[in-house]
């Protein structure tokens, strides 16, 4: 992603596009974070008036939305000839590294609520995925929300992490006080490939289950009821 310089702010000759400020505001992020994007920052750096911005966006929540699209365009592309937990695990796998290339691409993902064209093909994809698990109706959609979820929430916490040195955090540790903890390998919380693994893997054994086991007129494990579709 490149940017204009912004000497020149209100120079630019004829219109913008809007795919060149999203990628200028992606860049910019990548620069100083998300809290350093302002329209005005976004406007200088392309060489416009700021309300040459507003007739693309409406404000800068337009904005961000369409810049968690073209985070979300990275994992897109065709999926393998397989079954649906491989395709989840693929779709899954796609969706953390495009939000984890973009530096706060997960706070950008998940504070937005597209539906442009790569929202809505992964999704869909997610959706055929469940589908094909034994899902229906509100449980497929529930389904794809969980596995969203627990990707954004892991990318959140990796984008997000702070310099910590765990093994002096542990060592800290009264195993009186903390028994559990002070025994653990408190390291391997910063193993985010390998955690991401295997939470992925408990997460599609479970919705292997689910899929077996709450059926639309049938009952939950506990015995509640499963609501129809």
């Amino acid at each position: 992603m490149s940017m204009q310089g912004s000497s020149g702010a209100g120079t630019r000759k004829g219109p913008i596009r809007a795919d060149a400020v999203v990628d200028t505001a992606l860049a910019l992020v990548n620069l100083g974070g998300l809290e350093s994007l302002t329209m005005r920052r976004l406007s200088e750096a392309l060489a416009v008036q700021p309300p040459a911005l507003y007739r693309l966006f409406r404000d800068k929540d337009a904005l961000v939305d369409a810049m968690a699209d073209a985070v979300l365009a990275a994992a897109l592309g065709p999926l393998p000839e397989a079954d649906w937990e491989t395709r989840v695990g693929v779709l899954a796998g796609r969706l953390r590294a495009a939000m984890l290339d973009q530096r706060d691409g997960a706070r950008i993902v998940g504070g937005a609520y597209t539906t442009r064209q790569p929202t809505l093909t992964l999704a869909d994809s997610f959706l055929a995925a469940m589908t094909e698990a034994g899902f229906t109706g509100e449980a497929a959609v529930w389904a794809t929300s969980t596995v969203f979820s627990y990707v954004l929430g892991e990318a959140l916490e990796q984008q997000g992490r702070t310099e910590v040195d765990l093994d002096e955090v542990q060592a800290t540790l009264s195993a009186e006080d903390y028994p559990h903890l002070a025994r653990s390998p408190m390291p391997a919380l910063l193993d985010f490939d390998a955690r991401f693994a295997f939470g992925l893997r408990m997460l599609t054994a479970g919705l292997r289950e689910g899929a077996r086991t709450f059926q639309p007129g049938g009952t939950g494990p506990g015995g509640e009821a499963v609501r129809a579709d």
